[in-house]
């Protein structure tokens, strides 16, 4: 029979050693931070995100233009798209954002473009 202390620091030293050979990283929440440290695990940290500047650049003189974007949690997953129509000058004619539900990014993209294409055809935009 083996005594609870030991039973507990067998069971820490094991944790400790499968997260330090592993190569998952910590998600930063103070839980996991009080969490891994009780079981003197080496906290691995993703690298921040790349940061890539966007510019816009506006369509010829009385042009509108759209960008869409879709978002996809999965492929298949839940699903989204979405855009915003801006003129010449920059100024705002309007937006749409549509819930797809569970389906495929492809189909969350094509969705985009075509209900971009319909807005447009709608408003008389040519």
């Amino acid at each position: 029979m083996i005594h609870y202390k030991s039973a507990i620091n067998l069971i820490i030293a094991s944790v400790s050693l499968s997260g330090n050979t592993s190569n998952l990283h910590v998600y930063s929440t103070m839980s996991e931070f009080v969490i891994l440290k009780a079981f003197k695990v080496q906290m691995k940290f993703s690298n921040a995100p790349i940061i890539k500047e966007v510019i816009w650049h506006p369509p010829i003189l009385n042009w509108i233009k759209c960008n869409c974007d879709r978002a996809s949690l999965g492929n298949p997953g839940n699903s989204s798209c979405g855009g915003f129509f801006r003129n010449s000058a920059a100024i705002f004619e309007g937006a749409f954002a549509v819930n797809l539900g569970v389906q495929t990014s492809l189909f969350a993209e094509l969705m985009g473009a075509m209900l971009a294409i319909e807005i447009a055809f709608h408003r008389g935009w040519k």
